[in-house]
């Protein structure tokens, strides 16, 4: 993914308090706002573009729809043939067909798992008790 360049306005304090930080570890101003807005933003960074544009719209859902997503999961049936899959890698080479399949299954997953982790932390900061893992089933 390619990097872009922004230009923004910051009170002289905040930017006085980033000049201190990056003296401190060698290191230039826009690099550790770089990585200060890097982990405010856990990892959309490293999502497709589709993906990060789909959870980046998550805050303007309701609570039950995130609920909903926070309990998502893959179907039985693209568990199972995953499950298979993977199974059948142990045991011998794939096909090139069945690995575009397997990879197309991780790649659902990794979404799956993208929706469900940014669905619960929004219900988390709006207020919901996520302790006891089995509200998310």
């Amino acid at each position: 993914m390619a990097n872009t360049s922004v230009t923004i306005e910051l009170p002289k304090t905040t930017f006085q308090q980033l000049q201190f930080v990056a003296r401190k570890q060698h290191r230039s101003v826009p690099d550790v706002l770089k990585d200060i807005l890097l982990k405010e933003l856990p990892g959309l960074a490293s999502l497709p573009y589709d993906v990060q544009s789909e959870l980046a719209a998550f805050p303007d859902l309701s609570d039950d729809v995130l609920w909903l997503l926070a309990r998502s999961a893959l179907s039985k049936a693209q568990q199972e043939y995953l499950s298979g899959l993977n199974r059948e890698a142990q045991r011998r080479p794939l096909s090139a067909e069945e690995k575009a399949r397997q990879q197309a299954l991780i790649d659902a997953y990794d979404r799956v798992l993208a929706r469900r982790a940014q669905a619960a932390a929004l219900l988390k900061t709006r207020g919901y008790d996520l302790s006891n893992p089995a509200v998310l089933q």
